[in-house]
């Protein structure tokens, strides 16, 4: 598992329970681009228990500052920041340009848009993602030996496996591990 995956897990397991920050999280670590950004810019903290948390009041403010401070992205990327502020409940921010975003982007969006408002599975039964895309993202999935079939990585995993969409299912003999 790459360190972003880890990262997308972490964030995941914090906003466990509540529909908006979930699915802010969920867009952010689906869309890509955001996660290394937010990390090198020390917008996410780490607890060092193995906890992590996005610093949302400050990412909203570098929304409001677009391409001024040390966030660096084009026109769409910045609408999917800013509507990952605005799905979290705490912010306003201008959505004035989601038409910029391109079909696999507003897909994301209205996706994670319905996940805020109705929960993960009210989102996955309106059928926003293509069939190829997991609703709770490729870049987070694994195998592990602790828990069966393929899932959102958590601390509790042993010897998780990166399982991205090219990724076989697990090996004979072995119920929940893929070998390498």
């Amino acid at each position: 598992m790459n360190h972003i995956t880890a990262l997308a897990a972490r964030l995941g397991e914090r906003a466990a329970g509540s529909w908006q920050e979930e699915a802010a999280v969920w867009l952010l670590a689906s869309h890509g681009h955001w996660l290394p950004q937010l990390e090198r810019t020390h917008l996410i903290h780490n607890d060092g228990a193995g906890q992590s948390r996005i610093a949302w009041r400050l990412v909203a403010s570098a929304c409001l500052s677009a391409g001024d401070g040390p966030l660096i992205g084009a026109l769409p990327e910045w609408q999917v920041l800013r509507l990952a502020c605005v799905l979290t409940g705490r912010h306003t921010l201008s959505l004035a340009h989601l038409s910029s975003l391109d079909e696999s982007n507003r897909r994301l969006a209205l996706h994670a848009m319905a996940w805020a408002s109705g929960g993960r599975a009210w989102a996955a039964s309106l059928a926003l993602l293509p069939p190829e895309h997991d609703a709770q993202g490729h870049s987070a999935r694994v195998w592990c030996e602790a828990h069966p079939g393929l899932h959102i990585a958590t601390a509790e995993c042993r010897n998780a496996h990166y399982a991205g969409p090219a990724r076989p299912g697990p090996q004979a003999g072995h119920p929940h591990r893929v070998t390498d």
